[in-house]
């Protein structure tokens, strides 16, 4: 009994000097996390793309508003009026944020039967400065040969999402 008694006693001490080494050895911190949580994004339509008024003939072409609101016909087009506006979309969020857009490949203008394709083009990246901006929008209209005479329209989807 009494070397069982020593033996306990030896092994209590070899947990405690063990426990107490250990715990020399080892060290703890805590730790933070964060999340914010962003307004969400929206977009709305403004201005509409206007590619004014036109004539074209056997050949056909194209006609280019740019985003800055500059009109060039290209091959046998030819714009009369000055009727033609670049077109604008309002994007808005958290400010200070930037955002991608997502324009569609492309759309047609229809007038009855008779279509013109269009090819929307703009920034594909932005800055939401105050939490709201205008995004400028052109495009490029195809004419075709002997387009058909109507008055043309179409829509079109925009997408913006932050990056």
């Amino acid at each position: 009994m009494k070397n069982m008694t020593r033996f306990s006693f030896l092994a209590a001490a070899v947990a405690v000097t063990s426990a107490l080494s250990f715990s020399a050895l080892a060290a703890t911190a805590t730790g933070t996390a964060n999340a914010t949580v962003l307004t969400p994004i929206a977009i709305s339509a403004g201005t509409a793309l206007n590619f004014g008024t036109l004539a074209g003939n056997a050949t056909g072409g194209t006609v280019i508003v740019t985003a800055a609101g500059v009109r060039t016909p290209t091959g046998s087009v030819v714009v009369t009026g000055a009727a033609f506006t670049a077109g604008t979309f309002t994007v808005t969020g958290t400010g200070a944020s930037t955002f991608a857009v997502t324009y569609p490949a492309s759309f047609n203008v229809t007038s009855g039967a008779n279509t013109m394709g269009v090819v929307v083009t703009g920034a594909a990246i932005g800055t939401l400065s105050g939490g709201t901006v205008s995004l400028p929008v052109g495009g490029t209209l195809t004419v075709g040969g002997n387009q058909a005479a109507g008055s043309y329209t179409g829509t079109y989807t925009m997408t913006v999402e932050y990056n």
